[in-house]
């Protein structure tokens, strides 16, 4: 009789384990990606958007490249920060960074 109660307790403790425990571990921080970069924690936007957690880069330019921070696509998945080379389509473009809008919308790096 007894055994059959450690094993409920221990099939609890499992469930309990995997629901609460696990899921948390799944969302750690990921490493920074190096020198300049500033962890930017969740957070909420006034309208209700919940922004991930996502490194923002805030080192000197780096020539031929940008940082795309971390931000939603435009089918809902989330794309982690990364390095883009970048190459002018033409002379005298300049490029402008990705960035959140006022209302917490991500706005694509573009050139102008």
């Amino acid at each position: 009789m007894m055994s059959r109660l450690y094993k409920c307790i221990f099939l609890i403790a499992c469930a309990y384990v995997f629901i609460f425990v696990f899921p948390l571990c799944t969302h750690a921080k990921p490493p920074r990606p190096g020198p300049n970069f500033v962890w930017i924690a969740p957070h909420t936007t006034p309208d209700g958007n919940v922004i991930p957690g996502h490194w923002k880069y805030n080192g000197p330019r780096v020539r031929g490249k940008v940082w795309i921070p971390g931000h939603y696509m435009p089918d809902g998945s989330w794309s982690q920060g990364h390095w883009k080379t970048l190459a002018p389509p033409e002379p005298g473009k300049v490029w402008v960074p990705g960035h959140y809008g006022p209302g917490g919308r991500w706005i694509r790096g573009h050139w102008r």
